[in-house]
């Protein structure tokens, strides 16, 4: 009667190492490959019948609306990492503004109840420029953090030519 136990612990054992190897595997293909990258650019936004409905510009006038077009990808597989919050933070005027973003990948309505069109791996934020604002250029960036806990941040490059401006 004691030869069965070892066969059968043998047995168990062998079938728990494989499960445990099985779990750790499937762990390992969910998580990232890389750093979190985020990359943005600025837009005019305006109504889809407009002939330009979205130029790529930074020089904005009072009171036209901004539209920023960032994308968060996991820098291992250059793959669109979809669970990237991101947050926009522009400084003009001695205010500060904090604009959640709007993951394109999936269905959503303006706020006339038209479908928007569907952008995979973008997110999309608009800001319009307040009547009071001071000409020049203004402070901008961006930050995203994923579920996987790592963050990115966004600053415009190449200096004053690419930097949000507000003209007269």
């Amino acid at each position: 009667m004691s030869r069965k136990f070892p066969v059968i612990s043998s047995v168990m054992f062998a079938l728990f190492m494989g499960l445990l190897a099985t779990a750790l595997m499937a762990g390992q293909g969910t998580q990232p490959a890389g750093k979190l990258v985020l990359f943005a650019d600025l837009n005019a936004f305006a109504a889809p019948t407009n002939p330009n409905p979205c130029t790529a510009r930074n020089r904005f006038k009072k009171g036209e609306l901004v539209g920023f077009r960032l994308f968060a990808v996991d820098g291992g597989t250059g793959e669109p990492e979809t669970s990237a919050e991101i947050i926009v933070h522009i400084s003009s005027g001695g205010r500060t503004y904090d604009l959640p973003t709007l993951f394109r990948g999936v269905p959503h309505k303006t706020p006339e109840g038209r479908d928007m069109p569907i952008r995979p791996g973008m997110w999309t934020t608009k800001w319009v420029v307040p009547d009071d604002a001071p000409t020049g250029t203004v402070d901008l960036s961006a930050t995203a953090r994923d579920k996987y806990g790592r963050t990115a941040e966004w600053k415009p490059l190449g200096g004053v030519p690419s930097y949000l401006t507000i003209v007269p």
